[in-house]
């Protein structure tokens, strides 16, 4: 049955956006065994998202069903302790099955890479991190959507500023200008941890664009800017 090498999505910067929410919910929380079990639930569930949203651009491949079956096998085996522990954390599939919708039709089109489904997919992302907060809380904590979301989307702007859209003068001025934006937003509401993470984000999104940059690069200087920003929200 796994003769096969797993399909697994070759975007890790978008893995490690996956659970940036959750890292900074669980840090607000005392720990508790079950976190590890939702852990493993969602890291399952985001390596199914790959193989599943594939079966919608492009002829279903019997690969791809096969490790999208195997994949939500593993993450429900790992979800019964959760739904044991606490139940009511289903109710924040409700909010995510909209944004699902949102990804197979950009994923259908062709168009994966389009804003609104960036953003879909954050969305996503910050829902998990409520929830895993939730979990051991029973309280909302919508921190955990907002701060990751902003900043991934500022992020957004930026890779699209060093990549698809380089010649386009328009996405550095957009990145330069939303760091700006909420930095200083953040400063002003005394969140200066945040802020600084801004700070960083802009000197990067001022100084890289002009740096002749492979994508392996882009790609190390977004984990550097990510793991500061993590840092940032737990000690916000």
């Amino acid at each position: 049955m796994l003769k096969d090498k797993p399909v697994i999505s070759n975007q890790y910067g978008a893995l490690v956006m996956a659970f940036v929410p959750l890292i900074y919910g669980l840090s607000l929380t005392h720990f508790q065994i079950v976190s590890v079990f939702f852990i493993l639930s969602w890291l399952f569930l985001y390596l199914f998202s790959y193989p599943f949203l594939a079966l919608f651009n492009k002829k279903p491949t019997a690969r791809n069903k096969k490790w999208a079956i195997i994949y939500a096998i593993i993450s429900s085996i790992f979800a019964i302790p959760i739904l044991i522990f606490n139940p009511s954390v289903l109710q924040f599939f409700i909010p995510m099955i909209p944004l699902v919708i949102i990804q197979i039709y950009y994923t259908k089109q062709k168009d994966e890479r389009n804003l609104i489904n960036d953003i879909s997919g954050y969305l996503i992302f910050g829902i998990v991190g409520m929830a895993g907060y939730y979990l051991t809380t029973q309280q909302y904590n919508f921190d955990l959507l907002i701060h990751p979301t902003l900043f991934f989307i500022t992020t957004t702007f930026y890779v699209k500023s060093v990549a698809r859209e380089r010649r386009n003068p328009f996405y550095k001025k957009l990145s330069i200008n939303s760091h700006i934006l909420l930095m200083l937003t953040y400063a002003l509401f005394n969140h200066y941890f945040i802020a600084f993470a801004y700070l960083c984000g802009l000197i990067r999104a001022i100084v890289l664009p002009s740096k002749s940059l492979n994508i392996k690069q882009i790609g190390m200087w977004e984990f550097l800017i990510i793991t500061i920003f993590t840092i940032c929200l737990i000690l916000s």
